[in-house]
């Protein structure tokens, strides 16, 4: 009898883990609360915006509206031995646009505003948004870089672009600081949480 109830518990578990979406242990719409059980060191802290450094130095930033967590950002920065995010089997500065894209079978979607894709500091930054298929209402979030060439952005090949940063964020928040109007890949669709 024991091992079967310890088989159900396993199982349950194992069902847990393919369907939330954490970063540390941490989801979107948990109380600000549970950051207590993270053992990272808060690095900056803003109004609604904490700042942390992961284990292998990367930046951990964590957005709240109304005392929940509505955004969860990890960036590289750029130490060739820190290059797991902590989310997802990508590789921060190797996994390009194009294995995103294969992976999720479209290019996701982008808001109608002049910030999907920066000019800086002589690099192309590009954002693209990918709808969770879960009742939680989060959207992960690539951020890719290029350095400039004599392309123009719209020719920049897709696998030029690397993983610098990955979001999971409150749709709802996304869309007030965007707005909701979206242009979505023609093959769009939504991504599942065991990536």
């Amino acid at each position: 009898m024991t091992k079967l109830v310890m088989s159900i518990f396993l199982i349950g578990v194992g069902l847990l883990q393919e369907t939330d979406i954490l970063m540390l242990g941490l989801k979107i719409g948990a109380s600000e609360k549970a950051l207590e059980t993270i053992s990272l060191k808060v690095d900056e802290k803003f109004d609604d915006l904490i700042k942390y450094k992961t284990l292998d130095n990367n930046d951990f930033f964590i957005a709240l509206k109304d005392g929940k967590i509505v955004s969860m950002e990890n960036a590289w920065l750029g130490d060739s031995k820190a290059t797991k995010p902590l989310y997802s089997d990508f590789q921060f500065g190797q996994t390009s646009l194009k294995d995103i894209s294969k992976k999720f079978g479209s290019e996701g979607y982008q808001y109608k505003m002049p910030d999907n894709v920066v000019n800086t500091d002589g690099s192309t930054i590009q954002l693209n948004y990918f709808e969770f298929d879960s009742p939680n209402n989060e959207v992960f979030v690539t951020v890719t870089k290029q350095a400039q060439t004599s392309h123009t952005n719209e020719d920049l090949p897709l696998a030029n672009y690397k993983l610098i940063a990955i979001i999971i964020a409150d749709k709802t928040y996304l869309d007030a600081q965007f707005g909701t109007e979206k242009i979505f890949d023609k093959n769009y669709k939504k991504i599942t949480a065991k990536q």
